[in-house]
């Protein structure tokens, strides 16, 4: 169902309020709703958000005619609401505020206020009685908290790459290792907010120049000081070094439990901000909440590209058009239509467009596969990273060593960028092979395809004369026409061998084994193609550099903490990677 809503047809037949909604203990949220004028019932669509609701005032939303159109087609209520103490909202905001499942009275979290918005919507608009929430990224993390809020009339939600755990793999760490994307997002995002606005809050640091140099120059003590004492989210997160209990609580999937709505989870492959929270919340979904009816769609889409109807490229990648408006038309709407209006079939609870040959113009016509479970069914296929740098089925006799020197830490750009860049996540990796701190393995060219779907596990068995350092995994498509194109790139610091609350030095002579799992990720590499991995000390500045000198709190390292280290990796390091047949497609 495709729709061409227009500012004439709109302006014809939806009226805009702006409206503050009264929460349980006395704060208002600035909400804007559009709302048919034809005087009938209608479902609602609800997106709570800490962003800008531009345009404020009369104009409508341009969101109506692009990413909402098949709702407003439909006649649907659309709801977009400004969390608590955020732009024109009233009350104290507060960075992933913990759900508290025990309140009484006046106390609130999250889930109270999607609550009292839904209550206040069912009595205060022509509803038909159902609710839907949906969001992307942080407005994502709300939809998470808006499930489990328990309001009746909340029939479906959808979180799409939710924020959800801000150390272990979303947006602000990377199993543990700290992203400096959070600095930049962070420098304006955390300030306090004393009174509403519609202005976005001033940074108080920016980089200068090119990433690279300009982290590299300031280092991560010199970050850090330019927001302490200015950012109390940012001292917050800064005094929980490792996984404890106060980022426990800042968890929602953790919570997913008894959930009434049904819930769709969306993700995108190469979502360099929250791929990991999409697959974690539906695994928990699944595990502590198995009566939900629960869906999954992901595809290789970058943060958000599937609300963009022409996406097909990201940088060296073409994945083919129309997966986007796929989504929209024949995914994401007929799920609210039949839970909201009982109209319809949802579909498969799982649908899964993986990646395949990416060669400009070359790109696999998209493809979309329905499997019983994810990851689906299949077996292991182990690859050791083996003697003359190959990756064989068999361990070699081999030992590789590089030096990882933070004073010329490996890029994780091919070209100096002054902004982030979301290519970063498929970019061509024949820069860093060149290095002589990078160890790059390769397969023979495959015969037949290789399927993987599901997570990659990772063993390696290395020493180093570090007391700590990181270790980057990335598993890279190498294609006939000489591209190295990135899959996905994983780390593990080695202080969190033993488990992300337990950071520990590494002992002088000690040999350390780190098993952990790559991001999920569904990547089909074609005949004539090679699989490759590269290891390598860091991959800047995307992830903060190690200082290799263990601290108590790394953001804290001064220049002389810097110590370079030499790595060695021994017989035995390998890669799992998950291998499934071709399901049949829709």
């Amino acid at each position: 169902m495709k729709s061409k809503v227009t500012v004439g047809w709109l302006l014809e037949h939806y009226s805009k309020r702006e409206v503050m909604v009264p929460m349980r203990d006395g704060v208002s949220l600035f909400t804007a709703l559009y709302e048919p004028r034809d005087g009938k019932e209608h479902p609602v669509i609800l997106e709570r958000t800490p962003y800008p609701l531009h345009p404020y005032g009369k104009t409508y939303a341009r969101d109506l005619r692009a990413r909402l159109d098949a709702f407003v087609a439909a006649g649907y209520i659309i709801v977009f609401q400004n969390v608590r103490g955020t732009f024109l909202s009233e009350g104290t905001f507060e960075n992933i505020r913990p759900y508290r499942p025990e309140k009484s009275g006046t106390e609130t979290d999250e889930a109270s206020d999607a609550y009292d918005t839904a209550e206040w919507l069912v009595r205060n608009c022509r509803t038909n009685g159902s609710i839907g929430v949906k969001g992307i990224s942080y407005p994502g993390f709300y939809a998470t908290l808006a499930a489990l809020s328990g309001h009746p009339a909340i029939k479906a939600v959808s979180p799409q790459a939710p924020v959800t755990d801000w150390f272990l793999g979303d947006d602000a760490h990377l199993s543990g290792a700290f992203q400096y994307a959070m600095f930049t997002f962070g420098a304006s995002f955390f300030r306090p907010r004393p009174r509403p606005t519609i202005r976005w809050p001033r940074p108080v640091a920016r980089p200068e120049g090119a990433y690279y140099d300009w982290f590299l120059k300031t280092g991560r003590r010199g970050v850090t000081e330019l927001l302490q004492g200015q950012v109390t989210f940012w001292d917050e997160m800064r005094s929980h070094p490792a996984y404890d209990a106060w980022w426990e609580a800042r968890n929602p999937a953790l919570q997913l439990k008894n959930v009434r709505p049904a819930v769709m989870v969306v993700g995108g492959w190469y979502d360099g901000e929250d791929c990991y929270g999409a697959f974690e919340t539906y695994r928990r979904l699944k595990a502590q909440s198995p009566q939900t009816d629960t869906y999954l769609v992901a595809a290789p889409w970058y943060h958000g590209a599937w609300k963009k109807k022409g996406y097909r490229e990201l940088g060296p990648a073409d994945f083919g058009a129309g997966s986007a408006e796929h989504f929209l038309y024949d995914i994401e709407y007929p799920f609210f239509a039949c839970y909201l209006e009982g109209k319809g079939d949802p579909g498969p609870r799982i649908r899964i467009l993986p990646s395949a040959e990416t060669q400009p113009g070359q790109a696999t016509p998209h493809r979309w596969e329905t499997p019983e479970t994810w990851p689906p069914a299949g077996r292991d296929m182990t690859l050791y990273l083996s003697d003359s740098r190959r990756l064989s089925s068999k361990p070699g006799t081999q030992s590789f060593c590089f030096t990882s020197d933070p004073r010329h830490p490996v890029p994780s750009h091919p070209e100096p960028a002054e902004d982030w860049d979301r290519a970063v996540h498929v970019a061509d990796q024949r820069f860093a092979a060149r290095r002589p701190d990078v160890l790059a393995f390769t397969s023979r060219p495959l015969r037949e395809p290789v399927n993987v779907e599901g997570q990659v596990r990772v063993r390696l068995e290395v020493m180093t004369e570090a007391e700590d350092a990181d270790l980057f995994v990335k598993l890279i498509d190498r294609r006939p026409d000489g591209v190295q194109m990135l899959v996905r790139c994983g780390v593990l610091p080695l202080r969190f061998r033993n488990g992300f609350d337990r950071p520990q030095p590494v002992r002088k002579g000690e040999k350390v084994v780190l098993e952990w799992s790559l991001n999920d990720l569904a990547h089909h590499f074609q005949p004539g193609h090679r699989i490759m991995v590269q290891i390598q000390g860091s991959w800047f500045p995307q992830v903060a550099m190690n200082p290799q000198r263990f601290l108590e709190d790394p953001s804290l390292a001064r220049s002389e903490d810097m110590a370079p280290a030499a790595v060695t990796l021994l017989p035995g390091s390998r890669i799992i990677l998950p291998v499934t047949a071709d399901w049949n497609g829709i």
